[in-house]
């Protein structure tokens, strides 16, 4: 498993392989390379995915109600978990937007099966667009009257999990959304799934051929002054852009 929860992708048009990175921040107004990305001061974005908008994932359309999808994560600061993000896609973008179970937060477990959850967020509707991609981004436990917000305590070094439940019987085809992977590979020890029958197994070995748009958003405490992290994208640094994002 990625011991950072993050990962760096090798361009695609070469076929290299695939590397890793150690996060580093830089304090004093420098710059941090890191695979996380930047959103509200110091928040990091941890994510095992390569999606970058528009159109750099698949829906993954093969699910039932009450199984469920989870992305690992070890966090690499000391701080809170405030956040969490959804990648959610269709073959075409567009579909009505959709509700589903729950999404819940994990703060530990032993792959593949999570512990009980910190935090439940029921009921989140999730939706995609045309063209391009969605952040489905959940602050608070409570949405749609959101007066309660996300916060679960993080050690350095604490691995932990974001799972979504699904409601729905998947559409398979071009009128059916689903959660989003990526199309480079899956990665082990990365993403779990819930099937039913079956229980919790890691995704790759049930067929999964990428890995989940599923992020967790860590505000490290105390926040580094000045700090700016940005996007690492086959070697280059890139600001975060042509972003559609659902927040809640």
């Amino acid at each position: 498993m990625n011991k950072a929860g993050l990962k760096y992708r090798a361009d695609l048009a070469d076929a290299a392989p695939r590397r890793r990175l150690t996060a580093l921040v830089v304090l004093a107004g420098a710059l941090a390379f890191s695979f996380a990305t930047r959103t509200d001061a110091s928040e990091i974005i941890l994510a095992n995915d390569s999606i970058q908008p528009p159109g750099a994932g698949a829906p993954l359309q093969t699910f039932v109600p009450g199984e469920r999808v989870a992305g690992w994560f070890t966090s690499p600061v000391q701080g809170d978990l405030v956040g969490v993000q959804i990648y959610w896609d269709s073959l075409f973008g567009g579909n009505p937007a959709q509700q589903e179970m729950l999404i819940d937060i994990h703060p530990g477990g032993f792959f593949p099966a999570p512990s009980p959850a910190a935090v439940t967020i029921l009921g989140p509707v999730l939706v995609n667009a045309t063209p391009g991609n969605v952040i489905n981004e959940f602050r608070h436990a409570d949405p749609p009257t959101n007066l309660q917000p996300i916060q679960v305590p993080l050690q350095q070094g604490q691995t932990f999990a974001v799972s979504l439940e699904f409601l729905n019987q998947s559409n398979p085809g071009p009128f059916g959304s689903g959660i989003e992977i990526d199309l480079d590979g899956c990665q082990g020890g990365t993403n779990g799934v819930f099937a039913v029958p079956g229980g919790w197994v890691d995704s790759c070995l049930a067929g999964v051929t990428g890995d989940f748009g599923i992020r967790a958003i860590v505000k490290p405490i105390p926040e580094p002054a000045g700090a700016v992290v940005m996007t690492v994208l086959t070697g280059l640094l890139l600001p975060r852009r042509g972003v559609r994002r659902n927040r809640c």
